[in-house]
């Protein structure tokens, strides 16, 4: 049934349709695009064109500072589109070059040795300071010291070496799990323990949370490429 409404500037009847119009009207869906906002912004600015008073009409000046508005708007949106097409670019240009890393080997703070009976495996330790009598100590599963490498005195920063998989006697030993650790003495003489750094190297890559990229290494551990901060080969 037609119902009578007044246009609230004019004060003049307009009559509507309810039912047509419900039918007519599309549904109504909730859209944040630029695309979406700027045509309801051109919506809202002809129906202020269409109801404004024929005494009073919009200021020129009014129009051109909303026109301003939408391009601003319109523009934001478009840039927000390119930056985000170039993150994902630049995120997917780390991962292709993180890849070139398979096959070369970092340095993992941590004590636990992974030896395949063959390859050599690359160990270190990071000092805060300089280090007197500096002795890696290798043991093996059962917590037997079976070799040990003096390395002497050590400057502060990272100190690596290559352990050959061989006891104290030269005898090569079996593949499996050993443990290291580091003992010494600072310049007055006090005993420190430094922290211990395994190498393995990279066996595979893949994309994390965002934009991070794990690193698989051949012993099994699966690390942040960004908390690496050494890598011997």
């Amino acid at each position: 049934m037609p119902v009578s409404t007044s246009n609230p500037r004019l004060n003049i009847p307009v009559y509507t349709n309810n039912g047509v119009q419900n039918q007519n009207q599309p549904s109504k869906t909730n859209s944040n695009s630029a695309a979406d906002q700027t045509q309801n912004f051109l919506k809202l600015l002809v129906a202020q064109i269409q109801n404004q008073d024929p005494m009073s009409p919009m200021d020129a000046s009014t129009m051109t500072n909303q026109m301003s508005q939408l391009n601003m708007v319109s523009s934001m949106g478009t840039m927000n589109t390119s930056l985000s097409s170039m993150l994902s670019q630049m995120q997917n240009n780390n991962f292709v070059n993180q890849t070139a890393m398979i096959g070369h080997t970092p340095l993992i703070a941590g004590n636990s040795i992974t030896f395949d009976g063959a390859n050599n495996v690359a160990l270190g330790t990071n000092l805060a300071a300089p280090v007197n009598n500096l002795v890696a100590t290798i043991q093996d599963g059962s917590g037997k010291t079976i070799g040990q490498i003096n390395l002497g005195a050590a400057n502060a920063g990272m100190k690596t070496f290559a352990w050959s998989g061989k006891d104290s006697s030269g005898n090569a030993l079996p593949a499996g799990q050993y443990s290291l650790k580091f003992s010494g003495t600072d310049t007055a003489g006090v005993s420190v323990t430094p922290v211990a750094f395994v190498g393995s190297p990279v066996t595979s890559v893949a994309k994390g949370a965002g934009s991070t990229v794990n690193f698989t290494l051949q012993n099994g551990q699966t690390v942040d490429a960004s908390t690496i901060n050494q890598w011997v080969s």
